[in-house]
């Protein structure tokens, strides 16, 4: 009989709804394969979790099923979203049935979405479950630019003035405070203020953008477009598929005008900014062109970057050295560097970037430094991936509501199994690394490129063609050492070898933006918050927006699409705070419902 998707869904989803609306725990776990998962954004907990296995799913529902009064069921059948089979290639290519729905929920409206598989009895069940608030009742996000409906003939209303007081109450009472001008906070400040969030963001550079246009001259963004893509703006339908360095950096300056953000560049904050437990707001003061200005803000949101400052080894006799040393972030491209003989220490995206562009600029000699062993797959391996997820037809809300209902503990779980396949893929590539000497992994436990990103945020590149200058020999590799000193015309490294050297470019990465904010808030503040970044034990970012430990303090990191999706977790949050729904006291254990 042929698969009827509609049925299946239909058919799953009724017992789904039956067993949610009695709240009988046993009844929803057995929906669930013995291995399946759930993936939770605040609908049985005012936090982000993932479960794994009917055990686990079982003791997290057993005293927040109930509770959550979940309720109208309903079948998500608009495009995109409507039952239909799929394969999962990491299962053999297995055949599933998905689904969205939505639902009701004690904090508000809910939605959701399922993968089913067949069990060893024939019958469909989860293989996951994302369930996820959308929005909180009687507050939901504005479908349209906030302030910019035509008045035009209404009495009483002039658009301009209120657009005028909406930016004057942002400058001096903003309930939140946005610390960076980057991607992220961005985001943040546009979904909090679709939700009516009044939010201020500051931005210690002169422009905002300047992040990006002072990092090296021949970055370009290593996903596809439309992975990139920003909240609610679209790029126009001739943009490149790989954004380059100054075009995101004036994107974003565009994006604050077009989406009205309140961003106060060349601001810094000055001093420590102290927490009231009375009040529950920050004094916080900030230096302004010159001038000092007083704010309460009832939160802070540190968006400062995933990547925090440069990180550089501290390597003996430098002071000695007649040459050149850079970070790869102050690298400002390879002419001023002919002629001359390059030692690049790192072996990820930025240093075989860089690598490249000083064989193309004419170095007489380029030398990276790989200490250990690095992923590396093409980034046509992962554009092909990318492209299959955020599908050009579909709407990018859509597509990033499928995405983000696949956990990355499962993903993980998914990709160590199908790791040969990986190898495989990109066989002809790590054959030219391997001749050049490059040393290879797939992940620590042999999880991919993309989870490394997650948990690491480096050890890994994508390759755009270094590959070919490693095989021919135009950058050679020295594997398994580390610099141990510098000469006067040279490195020293670990095995004693020597190499000429006229600058020496560190591409070893960035410090955690949890250990950079020590300097802004003191170790008295970030001491007690949660580590930043990474995975925890279920697989979810680590600190980053849900409660840092500490009130009112909040982390938002990761790439243009975490940040996209997770924008509106943090905003459900600090909308229900300002509310009065939600008790909040910095813990993740802390925050309890008080609504009706």
């Amino acid at each position: 009989m042929a698969l009827d998707p509609h049925r299946v869904a239909s058919d799953w989803l009724a017992a789904c709804s039956s067993a949610l609306n009695r709240a009988e725990v046993d009844a929803v776990v057995q929906l669930f394969l013995p291995d399946g998962w759930l993936r939770d954004l605040l609908v049985f907990t005012w936090d982000v979790r993932s479960l794994a296995g009917r055990e686990k799913i079982a003791a997290y529902l057993a005293n927040t099923l109930s509770p959550a009064k979940i309720t109208e069921v309903k079948l998500n059948e608009i495009p995109g979203l409507a039952p239909g089979a799929i394969v999962i290639p990491q299962l053999s290519g297995a055949q599933a049935v998905e689904l969205a729905f939505t639902f009701e929920c004690r904090q508000g409206h809910g939605r959701a979405h399922a993968r089913l598989l067949k069990d060893a009895n024939g019958k469909y069940r989860a293989f996951s479950l994302l369930t996820e608030l959308s929005d909180l009742r009687g507050h939901e996000e504005l479908s349209t630019l906030a302030l910019r409906d035509d008045v035009t003939g209404i009495p009483g209303r002039n658009m301009q003035q209120e657009w005028r007081n909406w930016v004057e109450e942002v400058e001096t009472k903003p309930y939140a405070l946005i610390i960076g001008a980057g991607q992220t906070g961005l985001h943040m400040a546009a979904r909090f203020k679709q939700m009516n969030i009044p939010a201020l963001v500051i931005e210690r550079n002169v422009r905002v953008g300047d992040i990006w246009r002072k990092r090296y001259p021949t970055l370009t963004l290593h996903t596809v477009k439309r992975h990139h893509t920003l909240l609610y703006q679209p790029f126009p339908t001739n943009w490149p598929e790989y954004t380059p360095r100054d075009r995101i950096a004036d994107w974003l300056e565009l994006y604050v005008i077009m989406q009205d953000l309140v961003v106060w560049t060349s601001a810094e904050i000055k001093g420590h900014p102290k927490y009231s437990i009375e009040t529950k707001d920050w004094d916080v003061t900030i230096f302004r062109e010159g001038f000092e200005v007083k704010l309460r803000p009832a939160h802070i949101v540190l968006a400062t970057g995933t990547l925090g400052e440069r990180n550089i080894p501290n390597v003996p006799d430098i002071d000695r050295f007649h040459g050149q040393v850079v970070h790869s972030q102050d690298y400002q491209g390879g002419a001023e560097h002919a002629g001359k003989h390059a030692v690049i220490v790192g072996a990820g995206n930025s240093s075989i970037d860089v690598c490249q562009d000083l064989v193309f600029q004419g170095a007489a000699s380029v030398t990276m430094i790989q200490r250990s062993s690095t992923c590396v797959m093409s980034r046509e391996y992962i554009a092909r991936r990318q492209r299959a997820t955020f599908l050009e037809d579909l709407p990018l809300e859509i597509s990033d509501f499928k995405w983000a209902s696949l956990p990355f503990g499962l993903l993980k779980k998914l990709n160590i199994a199908t790791q040969q396949a990986a190898w495989e893929e990109d066989k002809e590539l790590h054959d030219k690394l391997r001749k050049g000497g490059v040393k290879l992994n797939m992940g620590p436990e042999g999880e991919g490129l993309y989870l490394l990103v997650m948990e690491r945020g480096g050890g890994y590149w994508l390759d755009k063609g270094g590959a070919d200058l490693i095989e021919d020999g135009r950058i050679k590799v020295k594997n398994g050492v580390t610099v141990e000193k510098f000469t006067e015309n040279g490195v020293v490294f670990s095995d004693g070898s020597q190499l000429p050297a006229d600058v020496v470019i560190f591409a070893t990465g960035y410090t955690n933006m949890r250990e950079n904010n020590k300097e802004l808030f003191g170790e008295d503040v970030i001491g007690i918050t949660d580590e930043v970044y990474g995975l925890d034990e279920e697989g979810e970012l680590r600190g980053s927006y849900r409660p840092s430990g500490y009130p009112g303090l909040w982390f938002a990191s990761g790439d243009f699409y975490i940040s996209r999706v997770m924008s509106k977790t943090l905003a459900l949050q600090l909308k229900a705070i300002q509310l009065g729904l939600l008790k909040h006291n910095g813990r993740r254990d802390g925050q309890q419902w008080s609504g009706p």
